[in-house]
């Protein structure tokens, strides 16, 4: 039995009543309502086996609706049926954080293998001080290029976490996170000492004044301390293009660009490098 086949028996049970149905939203916005019309859409494809089409509608429900959990879910189905594990394994992820138990058991099962390490020895954080007790759980993707590690202590509060992509890994959380010389708030200070407003832009902030358009930069601070990799947020992307003018993003590129260097984060005794999400504000107050 193929695994395609093993996943589509356990989710026999779901389908009548995550599939077909339809979510309990309060239709209060465009963007719900218009997100929902194309949720329907695509179940009407899916009762139909017609599973690309179902999987472009429910990409569109997802696009104005960006954490719309029904629409990843029904849209990891349609890829499950087009044999697309790797798209199928992405959705139930996006799913499975948003608390879905159901999605983070099928997860777990079919899509990642996961290792446990207990460690007997102690974390001792380079500010701190303290010492942690911790276990680590490993879970690789197996159908793309992706490994996370979680650290817990032994209350099981998450202490640390790390990605790896290929031969790159990063923290997103640690003990002993980097520091801006000064802290956050004369870091924000700094950015907006050195934001420039895109004269492209002023016809925008005539029309929409007292409007803003925020871009989420992130970084990744090295084990030196600098500043690298700096990109609109992995999660904002198709929102950030769709939405936002590129002279608003080349202009938050550039400021994150210009920070000086940090205090590095470290962890385990060892500077590491950690990823940090920045948001840059555009008021149309001009």
């Amino acid at each position: 039995m193929s695994i395609v086949t093993k996943i589509s028996n356990i989710l026999e049970g779901l389908f009548n009543t995550r599939l077909i149905g339809i979510s309990f939203i309060f239709i209060l916005l465009p963007s719900l309502i218009f997100s929902q019309t194309y949720l329907e859409q695509g179940n009407l494809f899916m009762q139909n086996e017609e599973f690309k089409k179902a999987d472009s509608v429910y990409t569109v429900a997802i696009e104005s609706l960006p954490y719309f959990r029904d629409a990843y879910f029904n849209r990891a189905i349609a890829r499950l049926n087009m044999n697309n594990m790797k798209g199928f394994c992405k959705d139930m992820k996006e799913v499975a954080l948003m608390d879905d138990t159901d999605a983070e058991n099928i997860r777990c099962v079919y899509c990642v293998d996961i290792d446990t390490v207990y460690v007997q020895d102690t974390i001792q954080t380079v500010k701190s001080g303290s010492n942690f007790e911790f276990k680590e759980f490993v879970y690789k993707e197996k159908f793309y290029d992706l490994t996370e590690g979680y650290y817990y202590d032994k209350k099981d509060n998450l202490i640390a976490n790390y990605s790896i992509i290929g031969a790159y890994k990063w923290f997103d959380l640690v003990p002993d996170m980097p520091e801006f010389e000064g802290g956050t708030n004369k870091m924000n200070k700094f950015l907006e000492r050195h934001k420039v407003y895109p004269e492209s832009e002023y016809d925008a902030y005539r029309k929409y004044a007292g409007s803003f358009a925020t871009v989420y930069i992130q970084c990744d601070i090295s084990e030196e301390g600098k500043v690298e990799r700096v990109q609109v947020w992995d999660k904002k992307q198709k929102h950030t293009s769709k939405y936002i003018s590129w002279n608003f993003v080349k202009e938050a590129i550039r400021l994150v660009n210009s920070l000086p260097d940090f205090k590095p984060g470290y962890f385990m005794g060892s500077p590491v490098a950690v990823r940090l999400i920045i948001p840059i504000e555009f008021e149309f107050a001009h």
